[in-house]
């Protein structure tokens, strides 16, 4: 079996990388309209020219098909639950793998697909076959299904599984498409009474899918009626996305094609990175020195900047904290917690795994307070537990 592995210098492949968006919202947020304004830009993007196709996948009676004269370049594939005979197919995860299977075929520089969350709750979908599979393990005994769910689940999940892998492994850029439902509010803190799939308290819509798919993403986005195409809630941004994402600017053509300039190893994604970088290391300062900093660099760094305000102030705060507390000659200053933990949560937003971030951070969570590596700990385990 070795003999059949081969490992490739970086430098040998020049391949794009493909991506993986996903836009979430509740009816009226504009999830197909931003949806193809952005799946545009990646086409032109990958392929270098105008008009390049857009694949659509519409489960939705073809509401897709409302665009036709703003899109064109639209190629309309309508997912119904029925076949053409009238049969019902239902929407199970080995059809979703054949759709983009057609889609790779087909050449497809990017595919649109809304909704996906007829993957999850649809007929024949991951809850409708869980829901089949308990019933024929319960043999309609209601008195066994609390306990015969988790078998049920180890029945379905796998082929779900299989179908985020494929999503994954996919040859064509994807942008998915997926409902959301509001959260019941605690009216006594203003936040989420109950846990979300986003994990996110602060987040008052949950994904009408599974969360293992969110994770998943190249990036994952939360669109709210309020602030129709408006990325407002961003579940997974990696610091070279974050100057695309405004939360108070809906998404439009320049979003996809600056990620296609990414994926090709093109643009600005990675100087804005580094420049992220540069300016977690001036708040580290604290406020003094980050203030002079901030008034030594240009407005394009700022802007950039800006897209992380509230964390390097943060990071800012507590380093002046950090230097109150200095007279204690004993253990880390508190305010190191804080600023271990952001290092932590922008090493895991920028794709390192879990397990390489425990072995990387091992040491500074080790020498940190009980406070701060209950922290630490709590962060990587809920990372780690949204990667399963």
């Amino acid at each position: 079996m070795t003999a059949h592995i081969r490992f490739i210098p970086v430098t040998q492949i020049e391949d794009p990388l493909t991506i993986t968006l996903g836009l979430c919202g509740a009816s009226g947020s504009g999830k197909t309209y931003s949806a193809l304004l952005v799946a545009r830009g990646i086409a032109e993007g990958m392929t270098g020219r105008k008009g390049a196709p857009i694949g659509i996948v519409d489960t939705e009676n073809r509401r897709a098909l409302h665009y036709r004269d703003a899109f064109p370049e639209m190629v309309h594939f309508d997912m119904k639950a029925v076949d053409d005979a009238g049969e019902m197919v239902g929407f199970g995860p080995e059809r979703w793998i054949e759709v983009i299977d057609a889609a790779e075929a087909a050449e497809l520089p990017v595919l649109v697909i809304d909704s996906f969350s007829h993957a999850w709750e649809g007929v024949g979908g991951v809850l409708d076959l869980h829901a089949q599979t308990l019933d024929r393990l319960t043999g309609g005994d209601e008195s066994k299904r609390d306990r015969l769910s988790q078998l049920a689940w180890a029945h379905v999940k796998p082929r779900y599984r299989r179908l985020v892998d494929r999503i994954v492994r996919a040859r064509t850029n994807i942008v998915i498409c997926t409902r959301a439902k509001p959260v019941m509010q605690d009216p006594r803190t203003g936040r989420n009474a109950r846990k979300t799939k986003t994990r996110r308290a602060d987040v008052p819509w949950d994904p009408a899918a599974d969360g293992d798919l969110i994770f998943e993403m190249t990036a994952m986005m939360i669109l709210d009626p309020a602030h129709p195409g408006c990325p407002v809630y961003q579940i997974k941004c990696a610091d070279q996305f974050k100057p695309l994402f405004k939360a108070d600017m809906p998404l439009g053509v320049e979003v996809g094609r600056r990620m296609a300039e990414w994926a090709k190893g093109q643009g600005d994604a990675k100087r804005h990175k580094q420049m992220l970088d540069e300016a977690r290391a001036a708040a580290r300062e604290g406020r003094e020195a980050f203030a002079a900093w901030w008034k030594s660099i240009g407005t394009d760094h700022r802007a950039v900047a800006r897209t992380i305000i509230d964390e390097l102030r943060e990071i800012a705060e507590q380093a002046d904290a950090a230097r109150e507390d200095d007279d204690d000659p004993f253990g880390v200053p508190k305010a190191e917690a804080p600023s271990l933990v952001a290092e932590i949560r922008g090493a895991l937003d920028s794709g390192v795994s879990v397990e390489a971030a425990r072995k990387h951070f091992a040491d500074k969570i080790s020498a940190a307070d009980a406070s701060v590596r209950a922290e630490a700990d709590a962060l990587l385990s809920k990372h780690a537990e949204a990667a399963q």
